[in-house]
């Protein structure tokens, strides 16, 4: 009996990669879910489904069905009965090989019902649904059963600290408490004048929040920032930053907007940077706004597909 462990991100393509492995079909294995898996928070603390993927051990009467080495019993000189050729009815007719209409085979389960038992509403018949490939038998909804936990008290009894830097320490760090990866704050600091508040905090896992462009600590500095200005009536800007990824890219941004502006000079034409998400596109509004006056920028394009053009500042009509 063949048996293979496979692991996917869910648990449809776990049984189809094992399939592939196995060189098996759906109804040719048994499916036994290991674990479902979990898409995890933020992209942290996913884990992948796990199927096992064994072989039915087929037993009973149909087991040799197809088996044609058998030896076959001997009818003498005499033909062997044909099984839909007796008294009373449906099976293949002698003339031709073809099933009478409204005739169901006894050993197809998933033939479809007669017409007249639909009519007269005898749902027995009827085919249960198989599982297609891919998918495993789950237990009906009515069977499951879900526990209501109570929230700690150290959750209800929260209150919003007034001071805005303090509400955002403590909401970074009961975040990354939430998440499983302790944090310590390594720098903080508020400029009332510009409205923004700065975090850098230190963990062992740096690398999951600087990976792909910074994705997972835009996502964070996004939720603590909802968090911030819940029921304020000033309006705060939240940078969050951790192994210097902000400064490294804040290096790298104005680099490229320098190159783009020495090809605007160069042509008289708009640059238009790539894409980029809207944290980046600000930092890019600020450079050209702080270092190069005689230049201007907008932005244009709906989405992820939202870019920043730069452009020579329009000349100011002499009013007469």
């Amino acid at each position: 009996m063949r048996e293979i462990k496979t692991e996917a991100n869910n648990i449809q393509d776990a049984v189809e990669k094992g399939l592939s492995e196995i060189g098996m079909r759906r109804d040719q294995v048994e499916v036994v879910v290991v674990s479902e898996g979990t898409r995890g928070f933020l992209g942290i603390g996913a884990k992948k489904a796990c199927v096992i993927l064994r072989e039915k051990k087929w037993t009973g009467a149909g087991a040799h069905d197809s088996d044609d080495s058998r030896p076959r019993p001997s009818y003498g000189n005499r033909e062997p009965r044909r099984s839909g050729g007796g008294r009373g009815g449906g099976g293949r007719s002698e003339r031709g090989g073809e099933r009478r209409p409204g005739y169901a085979s006894r050993g197809n389960r998933n033939a479809a019902p007669s017409q007249e038992s639909v009519r007269n509403g005898n749902r027995s018949e009827l085919p249960h649904p198989q599982p297609g490939r891919g998918e495993s038998v789950r237990p009906p909804a009515a069977n499951m059963v879900f526990n209501e936990e109570t929230l700690p008290e150290s959750v209800t009894s929260f209150k919003t600290p007034e001071d805005p830097l303090e509400h955002a320490k403590t909401a970074l760090l009961k975040m990354m408490e939430l998440l499983g990866m302790p944090a310590t704050i390594a720098d903080a600091s508020y400029n009332q004048a510009e409205a923004l508040v700065s975090l850098r905090f230190d963990c062992a896992q740096t690398e999951f929040f600087t990976c792909e462009n910074g994705r997972t600590l835009q996502a964070l500095q996004f939720l603590i920032n909802s968090m911030l200005n819940k029921n304020r009536q000033q309006r705060l800007a939240l940078r969050i930053d951790t192994g210097d990824y902000w400064k490294s890219k804040e290096t790298e941004i104005t680099k490229r907007v320098e190159q783009a502006v020495n090809e605007v000079k160069a042509s008289s034409q708009p640059y238009r940077l790539e894409p980029m998400p809207a944290p980046m596109r600000k930092l890019v509004h600020n450079i050209v706004k702080s270092l190069y006056p005689d230049m201007e920028t907008m932005s244009e394009g709906e989405g992820q597909w939202r870019k920043v053009v730069i452009r020579q500042t329009a000349p100011k009509q002499e009013v007469k």
